[in-house]
C-alpha cells in the first residue's frame, strides 16, 4: 500500500466539525471517503484561512500540499482549481510526487489549456463521466491507460427510501438547470412541485471565471399556488425527495454530467428521474427502467412524461425500486471510495486503466 494523501477543496466548509453519524440518519457520511486517504487535507491546514485579495485559498492550499511532499508517496486532488494549481506549481518544484486528479470536465478552455501545458505533471486522472473521458483522450491526447473511469456516488444510507405519502414532485439543483422549461411544462397541470433552489448557475464559456447566477423569480415571474421554490437543508431535502412521486432534472445543453448528484440522490431514495437528454448526462439513468429522458428544452415532451408517470403510480413505484437497486449495486459511497483508492494504487503500480468502468 502506498502512502496516498488527499487534498480536497471544501471552500467555506473547510475545517468545520461535521456530525459523525454512521447510521446516516442525521447527516451524510462524508468522512468515509476522506478516511480512505492519509493524510487528508483541506483549506483548514493553512496558517490563515482569511480570504486574500491576491492569493486565493486554492492556490495557497496547493502550495502547502507541495511543501508537505515528504508526508506522502502520491497526492489525490479533488477540485478543478486546486488540481490545476498543483499541476502548475509542480512545474517549478524540485520534488514532484505523482499527482492523481479527480476531475469531470476537460473541454472548457481554462481547463483544457492548462492540462495541455502541464500534462507531464499529471500522473493519472480519475473521472466519472464517460463523455469527458473521451474528450480528455481525444482532444487533449492524454494517455487512455492513465484515465480511470469510475462510477459517481451517493450516500445510500443517508438517502434511503422513506414510507410517506407521495403528493407532489420536485426539481432540485442549480447548475445548468432549465427551470423555465419545467415551469412551462407544469403550467395548467395543477401538480404540486417544489424547486429546491433559489437560483440557477450557468457557467460561462470560461468556466469558474464568469459563471452567471439567475434568480428563480427572474426566470418566470408568473406565480401559481402549486409551485414553490427555495433552498433546503440536507435533511429537509431528504423529506422532499420522500414526498415526491418522482424527481425532475431539467437541464440546459451541456457536455458534462450536470445533475448527476441529484439524480443519484433521488434514485437512492427510490424515486425515478425524468431528465433532459444532454450530451453529457448519459451514464446513470436507464431509459424506461430507472427513469425517462426527454429532449432538451421541449416543454411539451416534458409535460407528457410528467403526466404519464404521475398517472401511473405503480409504474413509478417499480421504476423507483429499480433505481434503488441500481444504486446499491453501482453507486454506493463505499464503492466510490474503494474504486477511487484502487485506481490510484493501480496507477502507481503501473496497471493500465481499462476501456470500460474500473471496478
Amino acid at each position: 500500500m502506498h502512502r496516498i494523501a488527499l487534498a480536497i477543496a471544501k471552500g467555506a466548509n473547510a475545517g468545520k466539525a461535521k456530525l459523525r453519524d454512521p447510521s446516516g440518519e442525521t447527516a451524510p457520511r462524508s468522512y468515509v471517503f476522506d478516511e480512505a486517504f492519509s493524510p487528508a487535507w483541506d483549506e483548514s491546514i493553512l496558517t490563515s484561512t482569511e480570504p486574500s485579495r491576491w492569493v486565493p485559498m486554492w492556490w495557497r492550499l496547493a502550495r502547502e500540499v507541495q511543501r508537505l511532499h515528504a508526508e506522502y508517496d502520491a497526492i489525490v486532488s479533488w477540485g478543478e482549481k486546486l488540481s490545476l494549481a498543483i499541476l502548475a506549481q509542480q512545474q517549478f518544484a524540485s520534488v514532484r510526487k505523482p499527482h492523481i486528479a479527480l476531475m469531470y470536465q476537460f473541454e472548457k478552455p481554462n481547463i483544457r489549456v492548462p492540462l495541455h501545458i502541464f500534462e507531464k505533471n499529471l500522473h493519472a486522472v480519475v473521472t466519472w463521466s464517460s463523455v469527458q473521458r473521451r474528450a480528455l483522450i481525444e482532444r487533449i491526447r492524454f494517455p487512455p491507460e492513465r484515465v480511470y473511469l469510475i462510477r459517481h456516488y451517493v450516500d445510500q444510507v443517508f438517502y434511503s427510501p422513506r414510507p410517506v405519502e407521495q403528493d407532489m414532485i420536485c426539481g432540485v439543483g442549480a447548475e445548468m438547470r432549465d427551470y423555465a422549461t419545467l415551469l412551462e411544462a407544469l403550467r395548467g397541470t395543477g401538480l404540486r412541485c417544489h424547486i429546491a433552489t433559489d437560483h440557477v448557475r450557468i457557467p460561462g464559456r470560461f468556466r469558474l471565471l464568469n459563471d452567471r447566477r439567475v434568480a428563480i423569480g427572474d426566470i418566470d415571474a408568473r406565480s401559481a399556488a402549486n409551485l414553490t421554490e427555495g433552498r433546503m437543508s440536507l435533511t429537509e431535502l431528504r423529506k422532499l425527495y420522500a414526498r415526491s412521486r418522482f424527481v425532475v432534472v431539467p437541464l440546459l445543453p451541456s457536455d458534462t454530467d450536470n445533475g448527476v448528484t441529484v439524480i443519484l440522490e433521488a434514485m437512492a431514495m427510490g424515486k425515478p428521474v425524468i431528465c433532459s437528454r444532454t450530451r453529457g448526462q448519459v451514464d446513470v439513468i436507464q431509459e424506461g427502467v430507472t427513469g425517462l429522458y426527454v429532449p432538451v428544452g421541449d416543454a411539451d415532451a416534458l409535460r407528457s412524461a410528467i403526466l404519464s408517470l404521475w398517472n401511473e403510480p405503480s409504474r413509478a413505484q417499480q421504476m423507483g425500486r429499480n433505481a434503488r437497486a441500481y444504486v446499491e449495486k453501482n453507486h454506493t459511497l463505499e464503492k466510490f471510495t474503494a474504486t477511487t483508492r484502487s485506481a490510484a494504487e493501480a496507477s502507481l503500480d503501473g496497471r493500465p486503466a481499462p476501456e470500460t468502468w474500473w471496478e
